[in-house]
């Protein structure tokens, strides 16, 4: 599976190094920024929402970024990123000024894994 070329579905790093991908999103990592203001104001406006026809939750999407819902957890109405499979989960918080990634080395998934919902409530208490 690592082998496989699949755009948008197969994207293998670390907790940092995903960490770091969202940060340069919303700020400047090692001088280099990703997204312009624009791009940016593109990534936390809203798209669509509804159950996902997928992973049968109610989502919601920007371009390109899942934005938060109550089944997706990230710390406030400005962040945006990505779950992935088993469990993982990165995103990025302009409001904050935070980037968070989290990966792990045993697949679980689905309504029962509260591993990355208990890490960013962690996180979500630590900035009040």
């Amino acid at each position: 599976m690592q082998a496989a070329e699949l755009p948008a579905s197969n994207g293998i790093g670390t907790a940092r190094g995903v960490a770091r991908m969202y940060a340069a999103l919303i700020g400047d990592v090692d001088g280099v920024r990703l997204f312009s203001p624009e791009t940016l104001a593109l990534a936390i406006a809203e798209q669509t929402s509804g159950v996902d026809q997928v992973m049968l939750v109610p989502s919601r999407f920007s371009s390109g970024y899942m934005l938060p819902t109550e089944t997706n957890a990230m710390v406030g109405p400005k962040s945006f990123g990505h779950t992935g499979r088993g469990g993982s989960l990165g995103f990025a918080d302009p409001e904050h000024g935070i980037a968070f990634g989290y990966v792990m080395n045993h697949i679980i998934g689905g309504p029962d894994d509260v591993r990355p919902a208990s890490l960013v409530e962690a996180v979500r208490k630590s900035l009040a």
